[in-house]
């Protein structure tokens, strides 16, 4: 006779025993599932760059430790200079041995003192109504001189 007590291991080793076989069956049945491919954003292509200018290149090449940047700052700030010196009064020259200096009033009302050896405009010469600038790259400014009522002695 069976007792009952029995039937619950013979019953579990019985599943185990199914279950390892199917297992070994059915091991090498697994395949990976098919890739999915991502959705991709639509594009715009890209603008290709305009080629430099061959003649910066070639005066500065890239890996020279000469090389330095454009000037493109200093040459706007040279013409703000220009236009600057141009819009500016000249009140006075004064020359004492072979320096001159000259002093102007800018268009805002500060004072400027230019002289011989000012960089990078300079007075390059006088005659007596007109001074003429010159700058570092050739450019000239002529002022005339401004007359203007002689200064009040202080009251006593």
């Amino acid at each position: 006779m069976i007792k009952p007590w029995h039937l619950g291991p013979v019953l579990a080793a019985a599943a185990l025993g199914a279950s390892a076989y199917w297992w070994h069956i059915h091991k090498n049945d697994w395949s990976a599932p098919a890739a999915r491919k991502p959705d991709l954003p639509q594009y715009s292509p890209i603008e290709q760059p305009t080629a430099p200018a061959t003649a910066q290149t070639l005066a500065r090449p890239v890996l020279w430790t000469t090389r330095r940047p454009i000037e493109l700052k200093a040459q706007s700030q040279k013409n703000q200079l220009e236009q600057e010196l141009a819009q500016s009064r000249l009140l006075a020259v004064l020359e004492s041995g072979g320096s001159r200096i000259a002093l102007l009033r800018r268009a805002n009302g500060t004072p400027m003192k230019l002289t011989s050896d000012t960089q990078p405009w300079r007075l390059q010469s006088f005659d007596g109504r007109r001074a003429q600038f010159l700058s570092d790259d050739n450019q000239r400014v002529d002022l005339p001189l401004e007359y203007g009522p002689a200064a009040q002695p202080p009251k006593r």
